[in-house]
């Protein structure tokens, strides 16, 4: 009777896992690769970029560029690309700490990038972004 039981709760433990992983439960991704220019120069390793959906309550996706400006966004730990339709691409600001609690804590770039460098669709299959930003902010 033991065994059953935990038979079993094995067996509804599995289902529910298999239901919980199926691929009509998860989203539709596009792969997106791409490289981001600052002031025309490909970026240095180590900036990182966010793809936020316009469609609010959804998850978005993140990317960071390599020492040669390119960059693939990744959705999850184990899934690359970013949810289909539009979604404004941006920077996201380091993890820094102010020097002082009055000090507005310094970004690298001009604060408009942290908002939106811009705004692009994603679409099923392969998509390619070319960003560029400038330090001056134009």
């Amino acid at each position: 009777m033991h065994f059953s039981k935990l038979s079993s709760l094995g067996l509804l433990l599995a289902l529910l896992a298999a239901v919980g992983c199926s691929p009509s439960n998860q989203s539709s991704l596009g792969t997106v690769t791409g490289t981001l220019h600052i002031d025309g120069k490909p970026a240095r390793a180590g900036i990182n970029l966010e793809f936020d959906p316009v469609e609010k309550g959804v998850r978005g996706s993140t990317a960071t560029t390599d020492d040669s400006g390119q960059f693939e966004a990744i959705y999850s730990l184990t899934r690359n690309g970013v949810r289909l339709g539009p979604c404004v691409v941006k920077l996201v600001p380091p993890e820094a700490v102010p020097t002082s609690r009055s000090a507005k804590r310094k970004l690298p770039f001009p604060d408009q990038y942290y908002e939106e460098i811009q705004q692009v669709d994603i679409t099923s299959g392969y998509n390619t972004i070319e960003l560029a930003i400038s330090t001056s902010g134009n």
